[in-house]
């Protein structure tokens, strides 16, 4: 007997393939979408977790669900991300699941610096953790990340982050009492390396997409620096790119 969640998905990937609800347009409320089906919330809940694993969808909090392809993606098992806003990206710790795998105090030697785009000798909170979707049996990881939180907000971090599901950016935003006013993000292929390759249950050598995001207060204060891998079957980063408009037209 199909379950009611799989009901719910199907019934809207096929409204969806029929152009119902097309793409760039707003799915209808959680509260409306079990309304129209006779279920609960949660149950819609989870048809909507169905519909952006398999890249139909993406959710932004206070924005809705809204349609991105027509058509699941291939090896629809992994994560689709549509960032376009600072929220969004925070949006993601609330959609997949943090397995903390290590948590140090470092200071940044040359190589580090570099790849964190700060001085050497600068103190680091690096905390290690491995992603996963929720609901997935397999538990497979979509990512390892290394979070580096400014030294000066380390102790704070330590002793609330077991209670905070949020990505940490949230956290030391709490905090600081101040607000990150921009993210800069740079993303390329690389390989899985030999020491990732267990914990990700990937292949050594596999392909995967390395994303860096730095997290900067006003007068570009770098507080917050992330460092992700993910796996190429795993993971796809949507982006929507319109023409500017003529001022004059």
């Amino acid at each position: 007997m199909e379950k009611r969640y799989a009901f719910v998905a199907r019934a809207l990937t096929e409204a969806i393939a029929d152009g119902r609800h097309p793409v760039g347009s707003v799915l209808p409320t959680e509260f409306e979408l079990a309304d129209q089906f006779a279920v609960s919330r949660s149950t819609v809940r989870a048809a909507m977790q169905e519909l952006q694993a398999s890249g139909l969808v993406s959710r932004k909090r206070n924005a809705g669900t809204r349609v991105e392809a027509t058509s699941p993606a291939k090896g629809g098992d992994g994560f689709t991300q549509a960032l376009n806003t600072i929220e969004a990206v925070q949006q993601f710790g609330t959609e997949t699941e943090r397995h903390v795998q290590r948590v140090a105090d470092v200071v940044a030697d040359s190589e580090l610096a570099s790849q964190l785009g700060c001085r050497p000798g600068r103190r680091w909170l690096c905390i290690s953790s491995l992603r996963t979707i929720p609901g997935d049996v397999t538990q497979t990881p979509i990512c390892w990340t290394d979070v580096y939180i400014d030294g000066a907000f380390a102790d704070e971090v330590r002793a609330k982050m077991g209670g905070h599901h949020e990505i940490f950016g949230t956290l030391v935003e709490k905090i600081s009492g101040r607000r990150f006013v921009e993210i800069r993000q740079d993303i390329s292929a690389v390989g899985v390396s030999d020491a990732m390759a267990e914990p990700l249950k990937a292949t050594a050598g596999a392909h995967a997409l390395s994303i860096r995001r730095q997290y900067l207060f006003a007068s570009n204060e770098l507080a917050e620096v992330s460092l992700s891998i993910h796996p190429a079957d795993r993971y796809r980063y949507s982006t929507r790119l319109l023409r500017r408009q003529d001022i004059n037209g």
